[in-house]
């Protein structure tokens, strides 16, 4: 079962999603992916389906408010198997925990166009405050806000089982997103 995480190292994760409005106004252009490590290898994958409701202006970032909801069932990690194996209760519990969140409303300048977003990530049951660093620019396509941010996995109930061992299977995940307003 191990070996079957270890065929993330196989796949060239390229995909982005298509840009799309809901009623909100909220859009799904962009991407968001993430990195972990099994014994050295890095295992990569990206959510195929996210909404991102992203109302911030660089003169005024205390006023700005993000939210993102991600459908954890559309991960691609460009295997099937490990695709389901993901899914499944020792990880995402995407039957039970369709969806991860990040909410904010705090938005700091750190300098021109590095800010600091303090807000609550949500995923599978579970919530935590963090800080997230990103990076924003204007283009012809609207505004794109790059960043990252990093969370234990074992603090989400992620990777139980077999899979909590964290000599085989790393406790820090990172989050990369590149998200356009």
């Amino acid at each position: 079962m191990k070996s079957t995480l270890r065929n993330f190292i196989y796949a060239a994760i390229c995909v982005l999603t298509t840009v799309s409005a809901n009623a909100d106004g909220a859009t799904s252009a962009g991407e968001i992916k993430f990195k972990a490590s099994q014994e050295g290898v890095t295992l990569q994958g990206i959510f195929n389906d996210f909404a991102a409701n992203v109302k911030f202006d660089p003169a005024q970032p205390e006023a700005g408010t993000v939210k993102v909801s991600v459908d954890v069932r559309s991960v691609n990690t460009g295997t099937p198997s490990a695709n389901e194996l993901i899914k499944s209760a020792d990880f995402f519990d995407a039957a039970a925990f369709p969806q991860a969140t990040f909410e904010a409303t705090e938005f700091h300048a750190q300098d021109t166009g590095h800010y600091i977003a303090k807000g609550t990530f949500s995923l599978k049951g579970h919530s935590v405050t963090l800080p997230v660093t990103f990076v924003t620019t204007a283009g012809p396509q609207g505004r794109w806000f790059d960043g990252t941010f990093t969370i234990s996995r074992t603090m989400f109930k992620v990777g139980e089982g077999e899979w909590s061992d964290t000599s085989t299977l790393d406790d820090p995940v990172q989050i990369l997103f590149h998200i356009v307003q």
